[in-house]
């Protein structure tokens, strides 16, 4: 009898210690819902949790968790935040909630804060101190009724680093950003922006000038720009403009006629004046200019022809209002012009001195001018051909031979043939960025680098 109850005493501790050693805790089912295919164990082992543990006051915190988690799995199966929020991985989610196209509803907002309660408290940091550690924590603009649960106490630590890392940057003020700023920002501390800008020396560096513009612009389009800020607005638009026609003239200057190199050196020279007459920082402007206006000069001297029908009094005007070195440029431009008017000058009165001599003289100079004239032509197309061989070659450092030359719609043209040999090559997206940046396209160039950090981001998670 003994023994029997020995024996019955001892399976019965066996079952207590074997119940002890595999009955499920709150971590393990927590653990269990941090995978999409084991979700649904996890919801069986938390009803059979609450059968036995009813007083734990963790049940309820888990069950709204778990109850958000299966409303996104229902939901949202093929949404690329998905994964990451059902590992309760923030950052990660952050970074793929910029790659969804929608917003979430106010309803589903509340669910997700059961899952990341941190939100208001992250974006509350961000407003008052202005460091977002990831860039992707803007994305959290997306979340509609969001910002009812964010109660910052100043706003002025953002709008300054916001104001300095727009104007020294200016991929970092995309659509996305925009969204985050008028999402969180309310217009009246956004005006505050003006004194920021007003009680600076950014505008002093030409460098600053695209970032400057597109800062400007967003405060305009919000209808928020002051009277002062605005004629910062337009000088930088005109610096723009006259920076896509320098571009323009850039591109063209190899393929004009000679006949047109008249009207093709006025019009320089009225775009000098107007940048002459900028009052902004305008090194880069000039720099540019400097160097159309030596081609130009070159092909005049090397066109064997007479340009100028009468010598252009604004050049004068010019010369005395610049400074080197557009202003030897200028001065050696004159040169040629001065010289090739009067060579037309002299050339009409020895016509009408001797009619035999000039007939002589002019079949020579025929001759003479017809050899010349079939090895300038036939260097000019070895040249030509040269020149257009790396555009039967798309690579980035085709791309990059043609910007060193200022023709940039030729460096676009390739850049999109490349990208159709290759569209998630991140390379060849900044490479657009910059060439549409110098061809003052800013929205276009503003999508080529979000295209650019996309690519770039896919390409280390394949990694």
């Amino acid at each position: 009898m003994k023994k029997i109850v020995f024996v019955f005493f001892v399976l019965i501790s066996i079952l207590t210690l074997s119940t002890l050693t595999f009955s499920t805790t709150i971590e393990d089912i927590k653990n269990l819902s941090k995978m999409p295919n084991t979700l649904e164990n996890a919801w069986g082992e938390f009803i059979k949790y609450i059968s036995e543990n009813p007083d734990d006051p963790s049940i309820g915190v888990l069950g709204e968790i778990l109850s958000s988690k299966k409303y996104f799995l229902e939901n949202y199966k093929n949404a690329p935040f998905l994964e990451p929020l059902i590992q309760e991985n923030f950052n990660k989610f952050c970074s793929s909630l910029g790659l969804y196209n929608n917003s979430l509803n106010p309803e589903e907002t509340q669910l997700l804060l059961k899952i990341f309660p941190q939100i208001p408290l992250t974006l509350k940091r961000i407003i008052e101190t202005g460091i977002m550690e990831l860039n992707s924590y803007k994305y959290l603009y997306k979340l509609d009724g969001i910002e009812k649960y964010v109660s910052p106490f100043t706003y002025q630590g953002f709008l300054q680093i916001f104001v300095d890392k727009s104007i020294k940057s200016p991929v970092f003020l995309d659509k996305d950003m925009e969204n985050f700023v008028i999402k969180f920002i309310p217009k009246s501390k956004l005006k505050d922006i003006n004194s920021i800008l007003s009680n600076s020396t950014y505008f002093l560096d030409e460098n600053n000038f695209l970032g400057a513009y597109k800062l400007l612009d967003f405060l305009k389009r919000l209808g928020i720009i002051s009277p002062e800020e605005l004629q910062t607005y337009s000088l930088l638009n005109k610096y723009f403009e006259l920076k896509a026609k320098i571009g323009e003239l850039s591109s063209n200057i190899y393929i004009i006629n000679p006949d047109e190199l008249e009207d093709f050196t006025l019009t320089i020279l009225n775009i000098t004046e107007q940048v002459i007459n900028l009052s902004v920082e305008k090194n880069t402007l000039y720099t540019l200019l400097t160097g159309i206006i030596k081609t130009v000069r070159i092909r005049i001297e090397s066109s064997n022809k007479i340009i100028f029908n009468s010598y252009p009094d604004k050049i004068d005007l010019l010369i005395e209002k610049s400074k080197d070195p557009i202003k030897s440029e200028l001065l050696e431009l004159k040169n040629i012009i001065e010289n090739s008017v009067f060579n037309k000058k002299e050339s009409v009165k020895n016509t009408e001195k001797s009619t035999d001599s000039s007939i002589l003289t002019t079949n020579e100079n025929i001759k003479t001018f017809n050899i010349s004239y079939f090895i300038f032509g036939f260097s000019i197309i070895i040249l030509i051909v040269l020149f257009y061989i790396p555009y039967f070659i798309p690579s980035h450092k085709s791309i990059e031979f043609y910007m060193k030359f200022k023709l940039y719609k030729i460096a676009l043209k390739l850049s999109e043939k490349l990208l159709l040999k290759n569209p998630n090559d991140y390379k060849t997206y900044i490479l657009m960025a910059r060439i549409l940046e110098e061809l003052n396209e800013v929205e276009k160039a503003m999508m080529a680098y979000k295209m650019a950090h996309k690519k770039k981001q896919n390409q280390d998670l394949n990694l």
